[in-house]
């Protein structure tokens, strides 16, 4: 599965894409002209699609249609009956207008027909994806993991969702706020927690989170208090 350097985690905020597509040399460079702008991954089948879509989520699909195991319309249909909403644009040289509809009927909200124009590719992607940031909202890179404060989600590096409580969110924002702040107990309990809260919850939701997450994911400052995880340099 593809990753990205820790060191980037703006990286991580952007919107991640699968592609499927089975001819190596259009799957590479489509990849390539699509990675400034997206987390892309980059398969060759409908089984491996399927399998990524099981472990996490995408904010957009690019589905070849003639593929080696299946046909792309067959997976779209298959992702829509198991309850994926993720917009999916199909690419095909199939450019027939019965094949057309047949794609759209089929669950597939946008079609491009190969060869293709790789900025109308772009602008294809950009006009799905307009509703994408409104979504999001906010939404952080801490380490490898991205917290978004929306949904009281985080999502790991390979896309898994993991829920988290509405006290687990709320102390995540505030230290996401102030990334390279040192709190003190004092403070997040000010902050975070209700004002009956005692000192030992922030200690006990800090636990809470890393053992869903990763225990980097909040670091200890010996006598100090917590800060929030950063990249790895």
């Amino acid at each position: 599965m593809t990753s990205y350097a820790l060191n980037d985690p703006a990286k991580l905020l952007q919107p991640r894409l699968l592609l499927l597509e089975d001819d190596e040399r259009l799957g590479q460079i489509t990849k390539e002209l699509l990675d400034d702008d997206y987390r892309v991954e980059w398969v060759t089948s409908g089984a491996q699609a399927k399998s990524r879509f099981a472990a996490g989520s995408f904010a957009v699909a690019i589905v070849d249609r003639r593929l080696p195991d299946m046909d792309g319309l067959e997976l779209v249909r298959s992702l829509r009956a198991s309850g994926v909403t993720t917009p999916v644009l199909m690419l095909t040289a199939l450019g027939a207008v019965e094949d057309i509809v047949d794609g759209l009927n089929g669950g597939a909200n946008d079609y491009l027909t190969k060869p293709f124009s790789f900025k109308e590719l772009d602008a294809r992607l950009r006009a799905m994806l307009r509703g994408y940031d409104a979504e999001r909202g906010d939404s952080y890179g801490i380490g490898d993991w991205v917290f978004h404060a929306h949904t009281a989600m985080a999502e790991s590096p390979q896309g898994d969702l993991v829920p988290l409580t509405a006290a687990e969110a709320a102390l995540l924002k505030v230290m996401c706020d102030s990334p390279d702040h040192v709190f003190s107990r004092a403070e997040l309990l000010g902050t975070a927690f209700r004002p009956d809260a005692v000192e030992g919850t922030v200690d006990t939701y800090v636990s809470y989170i890393r053992q869903k997450t990763t225990r980097d994911i909040i670091l200890t400052v010996r006598g100090k208090g917590y800060v929030l995880g950063r990249p790895e340099q």
